[in-house]
């Protein structure tokens, strides 16, 4: 995994061109392991092709591959840490699969979304694709009713399908020559693009379907607004939105519980929040209370064990990650970008 000196942003990149196949599909396995379980479908010679860039605030990946079958079960939902949505054009191939209970195919040229706080099997033949993964906050603010949009395939030929196809292809063929900042700014600008043209083909979607929303939605959205505060708990939430207890906890049953889901998502804004750079004389301590956490030691713990390092580190290492750029090799890349996955900030 090599860093060309003149990239301007932080990247990862494997090859078979460069590693044998075992070493690519372990790499590649290993960067995924927060969205995917992978397995490669036949012990024919293995091909991969693969960059993903950091832009700050969300993600962007191409992929070329040999036949893969991918996974997110209802376990690796509830521990990952990730509560984000990723868009993908299919260049070339395609797979079939299930995405929670919707059945889902996917040929050359079709656009596929899928909610990451929900389950996903898929079966992909030999496939080229370009993947953003974007944090779910994008969302809700420009489209109240997102719970449709795990699994919506837009078809190729479609109107919207080629203007962002387009789009995302542009996209991934100029992010080499970008810096950071113009980085923050293209990550901003290719958010309000698909957010503005996904809540349009998400409302058409919804209109010609027989739907019943969610109550994730609604309950998510309360536990952000609550969520720094120190006392939220179940009983908080059953008596705000006037829901039994039996029900809330029915609701997150494929989400690790409630009390994981509050964890988790304290952890979130708290990672982001150590990436500002504004933040960088703030005392970790400040940032912990803010996010709710009732000790900076509690907040240290649970810091460390979701995503390797102790909050004093991650710090640091957001300036490191920035610099990777100017190296020529950019160590344990893979387990980097795991890390970093989970710290996009909205």
């Amino acid at each position: 995994m090599t860093s060309p000196a003149d990239r301007g942003i932080p990247f990862f990149q494997v090859s078979t061109d460069d590693f044998s196949a075992e070493m690519a599909f372990a790499a590649f396995k290993q960067s995924v392991q927060d969205v995917f379980a992978i397995s490669r479908r036949s012990d024919d010679d293995y091909r991969l092709d693969l960059i993903a860039w950091h832009l700050g605030t969300i993600m962007l990946g191409t992929f070329r591959s040999s036949a893969l079958a991918f996974d997110r079960s209802p376990a690796l939902v509830a521990s990952s840490g990730l509560d984000h949505f990723l868009v993908q054009l299919y260049v070339e191939g395609g797979f079939t699969g299930v995405a929670g209970d919707r059945p889902v195919t996917v040929g050359g040229g079709d656009i596929v979304i899928f909610d990451l706080a929900q389950t996903l099997q898929t079966q992909a033949n030999d496939f080229s694709n370009i993947t953003l993964l974007i944090p779910r906050a994008f969302f809700d603010p420009t489209n109240g009713r997102i719970d449709g949009l795990h699994g919506l395939v837009l078809p190729a030929g479609g109107a919207i399908t080629g203007m962002l196809a387009s789009y995302m292809i542009a996209l991934a063929e100029r992010t080499t020559a970008l810096g950071a900042d113009e980085a923050d700014v293209a990550a901003k600008s290719t958010v309000a693009l698909i957010t503005n043209l996904l809540s349009a083909s998400n409302r058409q979607n919804l209109s010609t379907a027989t739907f019943t929303p969610s109550p994730i939605s609604r309950l998510t959205t309360e536990i952000d607004r609550r969520l720094r505060d120190p006392d939220l708990d179940a009983d908080m939430l059953a008596a705000s939105l006037g829901m039994s207890r039996a029900s809330l906890y029915r609701a997150f049953d494929t989400m690790g519980g409630i009390a994981d889901y509050i964890r988790r998502r304290r952890l979130a804004i708290a990672a982001m929040a150590l990436t500002i750079p504004e933040n960088r004389r703030r005392k970790i301590s400040e940032i912990a209370f803010e996010c709710g956490f009732s000790s900076e030691s509690a907040f240290n713990r649970a810091f460390k064990a979701a995503f390797g390092m102790p909050p004093s580190q991650a710090r640091a290492h957001n300036n490191l990650l920035w610099s990777w750029a100017n190296n020529n090799v950019h160590p344990n890349a893979s387990a980097d970008f795991v890390r970093w996955m989970r710290m996009l900030r909205a």
